[in-house]
């Protein structure tokens, strides 16, 4: 049987977690290598299950050119090896294009900066070990070096990080607790995922619970098993629960009852901390003030 053919740009957005619009730049900029050999095609096809090995290169260049940006971000944790921002609901975590000023990824520059903390590895990361969708809010936990960051990287991989999300959705809970283990899988070559049964989808869990009926609505605790891409609202759709004022998974007839993003946010972040010897790190934040005025407003 012949390996699954996969254009170059998919490849790569895949195997860096980065969006396919950077990826793309970044072949078009002869930024990516194989075997040494610079491949500048987007549309290239190549085996997805072959033994392929893809380099970025000039990473200190792209480090370089990555603009500050001195916006107000809550740091709600901070020690000598990471922080733990609170990232608003309407910013992208990693830039979109080379151009983009305002993203996470250039608010931690100018922190990293302004505390004398030296940048390192893929100008797109700036730290930053997990992501969230740009009208998810909450907390992201942000490396000060490179080893810090590989190591949690490896924790949350490996499911050593706890990661708890509040949403209000529409409907009730089928029960007050529901797990949910299905597959996710991207959309052909959109951005978009769904539950899916085909080989190549991703293994996805996520457990919902019940906090609060409301009238038609509910709020509910998340906490991910596994962090696919849009896994919580891909999986609330799944359960006929979609998350409130979500444009992509949302109710059609009601993807946008309000000017705010979609109604998810990261509210609890648990870990044995791996560089403090008996640390457990438990940060919590409130809810947004956008919930409790979606509540005051459609409780009722």
């Amino acid at each position: 049987m012949e390996d699954k053919k996969i254009r170059l740009d998919i490849l790569v957005s895949n195997k860096f977690n980065i969006s396919r619009t950077i990826a793309k730049e970044y072949i078009l900029q002869n930024f990516v290598s194989l075997n040494e050999e610079i491949l500048n095609k987007p549309n290239l096809k190549l085996d997805e299950l072959s033994d392929i090995e893809l380099k970025i290169i000039e990473k200190e260049k792209l480090i370089e050119d990555l603009i500050p940006w001195n916006f107000p971000i809550e740091i709600v944790y901070e020690d000598d090896y990471i922080f733990i921002v609170n990232k608003p609901s309407g910013i992208l975590v990693h830039p979109t294009n080379f151009k983009e000023t305002k993203t996470l990824s250039n608010i931690m520059k100018h922190i990293f900066i302004s505390k004398n903390i030296k940048p390192f590895g893929d100008y797109l990361r700036s730290g930053i070990v997990h992501r969230l969708d740009k009208d998810t809010s909450g907390l992201l936990i942000v490396a000060k070096d490179q080893d810090v960051y590989n190591t949690f990287v490896n924790l949350i991989k490996n499911k050593k990080i706890k990661r708890k999300y509040k949403a209000l959705v529409h409907g009730y809970l089928n029960t007050k607790k529901v797990e949910v283990d299905a597959p996710i899988s991207r959309i052909n070559e959109t951005n978009k995922r769904e539950v899916s049964k085909d080989f190549n989808a991703q293994d996805a869990r996520t457990i919902f619970s019940e906090i609060k009926r409301y009238k038609n609505f509910s709020l509910i605790d998340c906490e991910l098993i596994t962090g696919r891409t849009h896994q919580i609202r891909v999986h609330a759709k799944f359960i006929n629960n979609n998350i409130i004022n979500d444009p992509m998974y949302g109710l059609t007839h009601l993807n946008k009852a309000t000017k705010y993003g979609q109604y998810l946010f990261a509210y609890n972040l648990i870990f044995e901390h791996p560089f403090i010897q008996g640390k457990l790190v438990d940060v919590k934040i409130d809810m947004p003030h956008e919930f409790n005025k979606y509540i005051e407003n459609n409780g009722e």
